[in-house]
């Protein structure tokens, strides 16, 4: 996936290429920039979640058919926590802080933020590979392997889970420990 960093920086307007030349303007303009891009990745990555779901609620189907009941429970709960975690990657903290804030987000910050997200990409296209699998193979697959393929798709959205949930503690330094 390109840098999104760049993206935006090359797409700057008129306007926005004055603010980098204002004593004092210039800071906000590259920080702002930075969020920017950063919302566009998280964004990315969110569609790319909204992909996993949909094989998730395909394989969901596929068990149903086969009237395993046992993992059509499991299924579901992926489903759920795989939506959830689409809606807090589209809702995580874009790195605003107020005029006088508690904690200040400078751009180096900015730039772990971006990395950050950048890094969940891996455990996202992990999760796409597994919906994926499932939805194909859930029809004719033995219900053991079925439990097994739930079973990592599980211990997938646990491992991004615990990932994201450390990204504020470790963006701002407020982690304890």
């Amino acid at each position: 996936m390109t840098d999104l960093r760049d993206k935006v920086e090359s797409d700057r307007g008129i306007i926005k290429m004055i603010q980098l030349v204002i004593p004092g303007y210039r800071g906000y303009r590259i920080k702002e920039d930075l969020r920017i891009a950063d919302r566009l990745l998280r964004e990315e990555l969110a569609n790319r979640l909204s992909i996993a779901e949909k094989g998730f609620e395909g394989a969901r189907k596929a068990i149903a058919k086969r009237n395993a009941i046992d993992l059509i429970e499991d299924a579901g709960e992926i489903i759920t926590r795989t939506h959830a975690a689409i809606e807090r990657l589209r809702h995580a903290e874009q790195g605003y802080t107020g005029i006088s804030p508690d904690y200040r987000i400078q751009e180096p910050e900015l730039n772990k933020m971006y990395e950050w997200d950048n890094g969940l990409l891996t455990l996202i296209q992990g999760l796409m590979k597994i919906a994926n699998n499932l939805k194909d193979t859930a029809r004719t697959m033995p219900e053991k392997d079925i439990e097994l393929e739930l079973t990592n798709a599980l211990q997938a959205i646990e491992d991004y889970e615990t990932i994201f949930d450390q990204r504020r503690e470790a963006i701002a330094g407020l982690s304890i420990g």
